[in-house]
């Protein structure tokens, strides 16, 4: 873990929230993010990024819904790592998993044999760093139902993320109505919500420092996403994301690191266009045009007012 995460935690102190200020780079931002969708076939792209220390924030079809697809892997860890907390699961604790369990994708339904157990501290970690299918419905399935997961969520102020259904009940969806599926009617969440999770995460308002460690860890490790948001930024930036594939959706998630030691939240939430690799490409784009966005001049960035309007869009 970086060891500078609890110095940067502790400088998102703010004070009385303030309105939004005025981003001059939000129409470059726009038109680079236009262009990626045009380049991808007339993809619709939806994006939303805020800088965690200064609290710029850049929003397009940010509050507009989009089909999560594996990036509710994220909401499902943070309510396992819930239950632990409240002793309801222990990371330790060992489940078996049962040939109706199974889930194509993933380490768990390659290695799967008779009588096989896993910990529950194992599932979570596949289901963020390989995106484990079978890991995740036996979660939910743990934590009683998708319902129950969202239940978990909105407990810790965690709103406009929908958890309906899990991965065999994405399946049935997708063949009941395919383009409702793809909107996101179910399982579905704007880039805005996801972004605000992901940085009431980051600031460890939603698990205790070492559970969201251990979320941050895996999602460092992300073995998904290698031509998505990663691809966008110079070689060797640190990135702990999710992705999410299904359909003509494709989605990436996370938190980068830029070079003088902030960060930015960005959720990018891709549907239609040419193809998959379209799709890819399309990301990698957007998270070009972000690193441009955020990256120079960082000292231009900062101070208690935009500091105070992140506070405000974050809250719950």
């Amino acid at each position: 873990m970086n060891l500078s995460l609890p110095i940067a935690l502790a400088a998102l102190a703010v004070s009385s929230p303030v309105p939004d200020l005025p981003d001059s780079t939000s129409p470059a931002f726009a038109a680079a993010v236009d262009a990626a969708a045009r380049e991808a076939g007339g993809a619709v792209i939806g994006v939303a990024a805020a800088h965690i220390e200064s609290g710029r924030r850049l929003s397009i079809r940010g509050g507009e819904r989009f089909q999560m697809a594996s990036v509710f892997k994220v909401p499902v860890a943070i309510a396992t790592l819930g239950a632990v907390e409240k002793g309801a699961l222990g990371l330790e604790q060992e489940v078996e998993i049962r040939p109706a369990d199974r889930r194509k994708v993933g380490p768990l339904y390659d290695a799967w044999k008779p009588g096989m157990r896993v910990t529950v501290g194992r599932m979570v970690d596949v289901m963020l760093v390989d995106s484990d299918n079978t890991a995740a419905d036996k979660l939910i399935a743990l934590l009683g139902g998708p319902p129950a997961v969202e239940k978990a969520l909105v407990s810790r102020g965690v709103t406009g993320v929908r958890i309906s259904l899990d991965e065999k009940g994405m399946d049935a969806a997708m063949k009941r109505d395919l383009v409702a599926f793809e909107r996101g009617a179910e399982n579905g969440a704007s880039p805005d919500a996801v972004a605000r999770m992901l940085l009431r995460l980051y600031r460890g308002e939603l698990l205790s420092r070492l559970r969201t460690d251990f979320v941050l860890g895996a999602m460092r490790r992300c073995a998904t996403g290698d031509r998505r948001l990663r691809a966008g930024f110079p070689k060797g930036t640190e990135v702990l994301d999710k992705t999410g594939t299904v359909g003509s959706c494709a989605n990436d998630a996370g938190i980068v690191s830029l070079p003088d030691g902030t960060h930015v939240v960005l959720a990018v939430f891709v549907r239609g266009g040419a193809d998959a690799a379209a799709r890819d490409a399309a990301i990698a784009s957007v998270a070009r045009a972000a690193w441009r966005a955020f990256a120079p001049e960082p000292a231009a960035f900062g101070g208690a007012s935009r500091r105070a309007s992140l506070r405000a869009w974050s809250s719950p």
